[in-house]
This record gives C-alpha cells, sequence and structure tokens, in this order.
C-alpha cells in the first residue's frame, strides 16, 4: 500500500456526538496521518437531533453516510443499500462498531466481496450473556458469521476474555486495543468551576459526587442516589450531580423527591460541556453494573477526578484500586460507600488519586497510542490480505 492512502469506512450502529464509542472513533481519526489513511464514517441509523454529529464530521472533513435502519434488531431492509454502497465505492478496510453494526457490516461486506473487516467490541453486551430468544438467535449469528471477520478488537481485556469464552472466538482473531479519549479538552481554567457549579446550581461550598452516562438500567444509578440519601444524612455539605439522559431519568427524579433530596441531586440532562463539568466535581462515582473501556470513567480522571467504580469491564484496567481511587465489587453496596465516604472526608486524598488518576489517563489513554495500534493493524490485515492473494 506505499504511496496509497488506506480507505477505511467506520460503521457504526449509530454515530453522535458526546457518545463514547464515536468519541473514540474521532479520537482515533484525528490523531492519525492524514497522508496515510483516507476515513469515512457510515451509521445505520440517524442521530437525534440534538447529537447529530454533521458539523463535527465536516469539520473533520470526513465523509458521512446515513443508512435506513428502523428499531428492530432484525431489520434487514439496511442489508441491500450497504452491500450496493460497498460494491460501489469499496474501502480498503470496513471497520465495525457495536452488535448491529458487527452482524450486518460482516454480512453486507461478505456479499460485497470485501476481503478485510474488522470488528470492534466496545462492552460485553446482554446478547453475549442474556438468555432470552432473540440473545440466543444473536449469538447463533455471531459464531456463524465470525469466520468473516478478518480481525476483531476488544476495547479491553476483559471484554476480549468474555467474547472467547461466550462466543467461541479464537484467542488470536482478537486483540485488546484499549480506548482513548482527546485529552486537551481536560485542563479547563481554575477559574470556570464556580461559575459552572453556579449555572448547574451547586452551592460553591459543596462536596460534588458526580457521574455521567446514559440513564438505563444497567448503570445503576437508583442505587447511587440511595446510598446519596444515607451519605447526605451524615454531610451535609455533599451533592450529587449525574449527566446524561434516557429512560431511568422520570424515576430518579421521583425517587429523589421520594428521598427528599431534590435539592441535593441534580439531573441536568445531556450537556456538551462534559470536560468543564468534570471540572466542577470533586468525586466521580461509578455504579455501572456492565461496561466495555468506560469513555466518561478515562474522562473523569483526565479531568483529575478520584473516581470510585464498579469492577467491571475494564475499570479495574483503566484503574488502580488505591491510587487512581477505587474499584469495588458490584455486590459490595457497603464497600462502594465507604469509599466515598473517604472521598468526601479527605480533600487532601481527593487531590493525591485525581493528580494519580490524571497523570494515568494521559500517558495510557492517549489517542496517538491508539492511532498507532490501529495503524499497526490496518497494515497487520493488509499485507495478510496481500499474502492470501
Amino acid at each position: 500500500m506505499a504511496g496509497k492512502k488506506i480507505k477505511v469506512y467506520h460503521l457504526i450502529t449509530s454515530f453522535w456526538t458526546s457518545h463514547g464509542p464515536s468519541n473514540c472513533i474521532m479520537a482515533q481519526i484525528r490523531s492519525h496521518d492524514p497522508g496515510q489513511l483516507d476515513f469515512s464514517i457510515w451509521s445505520m441509523y440517524a442521530p437525534p437531533p440534538a447529537l447529530d454529529p454533521q458539523a463535527m464530521i465536516s469539520e473533520a472533513g470526513l465523509g458521512y453516510r446515513v443508512f435506513p435502519m428502523g428499531r428492530s434488531f432484525l431489520d434487514a431492509r439496511v442489508l441491500w443499500p450497504l452491500v450496493r454502497q460497498l460494491r460501489r465505492d469499496p474501502p480498503d478496510i470496513l471497520h465495525c462498531h457495536l452488535v448491529r453494526a458487527n452482524l450486518y457490516g460482516r454480512l453486507a461486506g461478505r456479499l460485497a466481496g470485501i476481503r478485510n473487516i474488522i470488528n470492534t467490541i466496545h462492552g460485553v453486551d446482554t446478547h453475549v450473556t442474556a438468555s432470552d430468544l432473540l440473545s440466543q438467535a444473536v449469538r447463533l449469528a455471531e459464531r456463524l458469521t465470525a469466520g468473516w471477520a478478518t480481525k476483531y478488537v476488544a476495547v479491553s481485556e476483559d471484554a476480549r476474555q468474555a467474547v472467547i469464552k461466550q462466543l467461541g472466538l479464537l484467542p488470536d482473531k482478537i486483540v485488546t486495543i484499549l480506548n482513548a479519549v482527546d485529552l486537551t479538552p481536560f485542563q479547563p481554567p481554575r477559574g470556570e468551576r464556580n461559575a459552572v457549579r453556579a449555572a448547574l446550581g451547586v452551592s460553591p461550598g459543596a462536596v460534588v459526587v458526580g457521574s455521567v452516562g446514559n440513564l438505563l438500567p444497567l448503570k445503576n444509578y437508583g442505587s447511587l442516589v440511595r446510598w446519596f440519601s444515607d451519605l447526605a444524612a451524615r454531610f451535609p455539605q455533599i451533592q450529587l450531580l449525574i449527566l446524561g439522559e434516557g429512560e431511568e431519568r422520570q424515576a430518579l427524579e421521583s425517587l429523589a423527591a421520594e428521598l427528599r433530596l431534590s435539592d441535593k441531586v441534580r439531573l441536568p440532562g445531556f450537556r456538551t460541556d462534559i470536560p468543564e463539568v468534570l471540572g466542577a466535581m470533586d468525586i466521580f462515582a461509578f455504579p455501572s453494573l456492565s461496561e466495555g473501556l468506560s469513555i466518561a470513567l478515562l474522562e473523569s480522571m483526565a479531568a483529575g477526578l478520584p473516581c470510585v467504580a464498579m469492577d467491571v469491564g475494564g475499570n479495574a484496567e483503566a484503574m488502580v484500586d488505591g491510587q487512581t481511587g477505587y474499584v469495588v465489587s458490584p455486590a459490595d453496596e457497603a464497600g462502594f460507600k465507604d469509599a466515598l465516604v473517604r472521598l468526601i472526608k479527605d480533600s487532601e486524598l481527593r487531590k493525591k488519586l485525581g493528580e494519580a488518576g490524571k497523570k494515568r489517563a494521559f500517558a495510557l489513554f492517549n489517542p496517538k497510542r491508539l492511532a498507532a495500534q490501529y495503524t499497526e493493524l490496518y497494515q497487520a490485515v493488509l499485507n495478510r490480505s496481500k499474502f492470501r492473494q
């Protein structure tokens, strides 16, 4: 491929602004040598209007296409438009992300004659372990079509091992490439902190426990609100911020009202200024029960926040327990609350762990490392393909 740009199409189930996998793709693209690779982004779903990435994509000079998939997992209407476009303008590499794009991308790539297909596993999704009929059908389809992917990538070693075990992938078929984030926004000026707090209704002297994520059952925010109720009775200076949108929002607001916490629990909804809001927090609480390698967790570390997280997915790979925060067993409710208490009571400990987390984030989760690893993988896949010819 010397002298010729490698054409890579990123096919993702949905591509939004302020969306973990989408942000990771953009961090990778922005850190590559533009003279070496040529990227386009294909999304199977149109984004919500408030999260439309068109401006971000145009600024980066990328090709962008949205395909017409419906809400059903079994909506095969997306398949033939994908096949036609791949035949009309074939990439050197079709790089797929998330469950639906991985499955339909393998099918469409096979039918279109695309030789090099990479599938990225961003987490141990429900379909990998659940027993319902749809999950079983998806697992069967994954196993039957796994051979059509040239290589799999897992965003954490935990996800890699889970996929090997649950889907029967051969270990040499899947590699681990840890996520990365754009680190430059996570150095906000000191003067912004109080202004952001005031805009969010947070008092200047409060110790703010915060979190960022989709408001879904697996994120476990209901438990966090209940734990916070116990803590607020002991520490009247604390407040809770949970950023994000999702089906659980109304239930969380009702729970906060029921526990008489409406003046202490804030749910500001979706925000585009995540670095600034993280800078207004003191502790990052991450009670999620299922993750790959959370972008929100990496961003909180980059913002210099001490973190308390469940030991799921790649959380223990991102953090160092006792050095950048605390990693707690999902079954240990008391341990999660105790870790928060330690940080609420000790500002020097918060500072020490936060600084260590920031240093680790900038060392390990730099997008230049991500881009270098993917460039190496792309070259290896293309060289293997050339050898097979």
